[in-house]
Parts: structure tokens; sequence; C-alpha cells
């Protein structure tokens, strides 16, 4: 999962390509399973990231994302970068 979320975060798509990625279909799954918990752990992150604070994003969404599916997803995306 690091190895992962640690691409994605040290890359910069450009507006087109994220926007590619989020109506994928491996993007539409990434999305629902971010809002599995009713949105509060992508919330946390949201306000991590306009705060600046990268670790604690991660934080927020790394119990979202450790599970098999969640590091299907991350893998699946990467790979369309």
């Amino acid at each position: 999962m690091v190895g992962s979320s640690q691409k994605i975060s040290n890359s910069t798509p450009d507006p087109e390509q994220i926007r590619s990625l989020l109506t994928s279909q491996e993007g539409q799954a990434l999305i629902r399973l971010l809002q599995a918990d009713g949105g509060t752990g992508l919330q946390q992150a949201a306000n991590a990231l306009r705060r600046g604070d990268a670790e604690a994003a991660k934080a927020a969404l790394s119990p979202l994302l450790a599970g098999t599916q969640g590091e299907a997803l991350t893998k699946a995306l990467e790979e369309q970068l």
C-alpha cells in the first residue's frame, strides 16, 4: 500500500488525467470505497490536505485503503498514470 500511494502522491497528474482516473471503473470503485464510512475518512483527509498535512491525510485514508480491494484499486489506478 505504501508503495502505491507513495508513487501517486509524488506525481502531479494533469486535470485531464485526474478526470480520466475518477471516471474510470476503478476510480468509481475507489470513490465508493472511500465513501463507505459515510465519507468521514475522506473528509478528514481533505481537511488535513487543506492544512498542508499530507501525513494526516494518509493516516485518515489508510484504514479505508488497507484491505485487498483498496490495494488492488490503488494499484490499478497507479498503472493508468
